[in-house]
């Protein structure tokens, strides 16, 4: 199927619902077993009010929420400095001909704020949520216009205007969906008709507004299927079918994602000039969309275009830590030994891997989130979760992120990142909604209160050192017995897997690709031991021979200057495939990193590595927000090495 052949039924006057606006009162559609949805997802997510994570995920989850959402300073300073960007109506004021994109971060922290309400339940938290939600209601235009240009119509050129009401808009829907007042939903409803007149088929083209080929504009796909979900008035779903539509309107021009999607091409080689039009975190979430959007119309070409572009990233712009693309573009980075990865391109990877996961039940998608956990979300905050980076160095130090568009408390990944811990909760254990299997995707220590099939509650505790380690225990808590399957994934990288239950050693086991299920009748007290092996490996990158870099488990290690000094980063190490590595216990090692080693090379000299994520935590929070633009170039003050030059190569067998 060709989509340039598509036809869509588009009338814009269906549309123009913007006199009278605010006055709606569409009735609520529910979004759980939504009847509008065509194809479910296999598994649910948790719920984040069942979740309660500890070990370092746990504490690093909990440091940022405390400094970022729920303190009284997160609530009066960052909270409303977010909000007054669409009060004061600035981002289209401080450049002549640009426009800037202060009005992002009322979204992004409203989102994270209700991932965090939801897991700590701080009523404080939520009392900011509709604080803040009534603020930005309140500056609603009589004709719908919620954003932070003065001119709404200023969508095309350098400007980021539809994406920032893209943000603002799914922080209205979730906050509908958190707090049930309808009026919440009429104001996005509203926001929405306006913006859909502005920008349209009888109007400014979605791919001509804003950079990258409209790519950021486009990936309001997901908050608008969510708005058709939650009114199910149908000139939502016939917009979002538009946006599809308009990516393939212009032949052999970017994007054209379900098109190219199809082929199965690399990225980066869809078009000419890569670095132009492959913005990595705006192209993910358009894939994110289109996967949403695929769930209600069931165009399976949606799906197999998603599934293909995944794999393609995975192949050629996955690096080794979890980071995508290179300088936040599709390059075709997997394949380089330098590296500078954002984290907000990493969120939305783990985003797309967990709308797979759920979608299709297939573990795999859950060693790509593994990775990124140990290797970027831990990575990506300081020492003290008040700040983070905006780019993080493999061989390289990493940039500290600038205070953006001229705001005091925010920018792009610290706002991001939040939501990126937190999701981690709703995907470590998941249950089939079919049936009375559990999935076991994570093994990050924590508690886990699972709703089967039935309703019924089941809570798993799981205690573990993982990944220092391969023990896990698990112990199962339930009102009644009950049938079901245990999928324990089996992550990537381990060769030796086991289990047992009640003290037995041995079980019989289903192996469904990386899964090892266990089925049976379990009962309250159930404790299932899983032992993995985690060992230190080498990896290699075709073509350069003069590079390797080593793994613990999910974990990437690196040379540092926390470890030793600067000038003897590079210095070239005599290993080979056949490594020594032993790790060093906690009353020996650095007290600035998590994970320490002691690396024997070939030649008799010894190195000591860290966990790359415990590098490059030690900075702080920039201060003056006319200077963002100069400080894009500020590093942290360590430096570390991913990829290890080396003076000895074995070519793998």
């Amino acid at each position: 199927m060709n989509i340039k052949k598509q036809v869509y039924i588009y009338s814009i006057l269906s549309l123009i619902v913007i006199a009278g606006c605010k006055n709606d009162t569409t009735p609520k559609v529910e979004t759980k077993e939504n009847s509008l949805i065509k194809i479910e997802d296999k598994l649910n997510f948790a719920e984040l009010e069942n979740v309660d994570l500890k070990g370092c995920v746990g504490q690093e989850i909990n440091k940022i929420i405390d400094k970022r959402i729920a303190s009284d300073f997160a609530a009066n300073e960052i909270a409303t400095e977010a909000t007054k960007a669409f009060e004061i109506r600035m981002d289209d004021k401080f450049h002549e001909g640009r426009g800037l994109w202060q009005g992002e971060f009322w979204g992004k922290w409203t989102l994270s704020a209700i991932a965090a309400y939801r897991y700590t339940g701080d009523q404080n938290i939520k009392n900011t949520i509709e604080r803040e939600t009534k603020r930005l209601i309140a500056s609603q235009d009589v004709n719908g216009y919620i954003g932070s240009y003065e001119n709404s119509a200023f969508v095309e050129g350098d400007v980021w205007n539809v994406w920032n009401r893209k943000y603002a808009l799914w922080g209205l829907v979730e906050s509908y969906e958190l707090l049930k007042n309808p009026e919440i939903l009429k104001a996005a409803k509203g926001m929405m008709d306006q913006l859909m007149g502005e920008v349209g088929p009888n109007s400014v083209p979605m791919v001509d507004t804003g950079n990258f080929y409209g790519l950021p504009s486009s990936s309001i796909l997901t908050p608008l299927v969510k708005l058709y979900l939650d009114t199910g008035e149908k000139r939502y779903l016939d917009y979002a079918e538009y946006i599809v539509q308009n990516w393939h309107s212009v032949p052999d021009t970017p994007p054209s994602i379900v098109e190219k999607g199809l082929t199965g091409i690399p990225v980066h080689e869809w078009f000419p000039e890569k670095g132009k039009w492959t913005k990595a975190y705006e192209f993910i979430s358009c894939v994110e969309g289109l996967l949403d959007l695929y769930q209600v119309v069931g165009n399976p070409d949606y799906l197999t275009a998603a599934k293909n572009i995944y794999t393609a990233i995975q192949e050629n712009e996955r690096v080794i830590t979890g980071g995508i693309g290179y300088h936040d573009k599709l390059v075709g980075a997997s394949h380089k030994p330098s590296g500078l990865n954002e984290p907000c391109d990493v969120v939305y990877w783990e985003r797309l891997s967990a709308k797979l996961l759920a979608l299709t039940g297939d573990q795999s998608y859950a060693d790509e989130i593994e990775r990124l956990t140990y290797n970027v979300l831990l990575a990506s905050a300081n020492m003290t979760g008040d700040w983070g980076v905006r780019r993080l160095g493999l061989n390289e130090p990493h940039l500290i992120s600038p205070l953006h568009a001229f705001t005091n408390y925010h920018q792009c990944c610290v706002a991001n990142v939040p939501r990126g811990l937190l999701q981690l909760g709703q995907v470590a254990v998941m249950s089939d909604k079919t049936n009375d299997d559990i999935y076991i995707n994570l093994y990050d220590e924590g508690t886990y209160k699972i709703k089967l099939s039935d309703g019924k509650m089941v809570t798993l505790k799981m205690e573990t050192d993982y990944p220092k380690n391969g023990e896990v225990s698990i112990k199962l808590i339930t009102d009644e017995p009950f049938e079901g399957g245990l999928v324990f994934r089996q992550p990537e990288w381990c060769q030796k897997f086991q289990m047992g239950i009640n003290g037995e050693d041995e079980l019989a086991v289903d192996i469904n690709g990386n899964s090892q299920i266990v089925d049976r009748l379990w009962k309250n007290g159930d404790e299932i031991k899983v032992a993995m092996e985690v060992f230190g490996r080498i990896i290699e990158i075709p073509d350069e021979n003069n590079f390797k870099a080593i793994m613990w488990g999910p974990v990437v290690l690196a040379r540092s200057s926390i470890l030793e000094g600067f000038e003897s980063l590079d210095n070239p190490m005599a290993i080979n495939n056949d490594i020594k590595l032993s790790q060093l216990p906690d009353d020996k090692k650095n007290s600035k990193v998590w994970l320490e080693f002691k690396l024997d090379a070939d030649d008799g000299k010894s190195y000591l590595l860290c966990d790359y994520a415990s590098t490059g935590k030690e900075y702080e929070k920039p201060t003056d927000p006319t200077a963002w633009q100069e400080m894009i170039k500020n590093r942290v003050n360590t430096d570390q090495r991913v990829w290890l030059k080396t003076n000895k190569h074995t070519p793998q067998s």
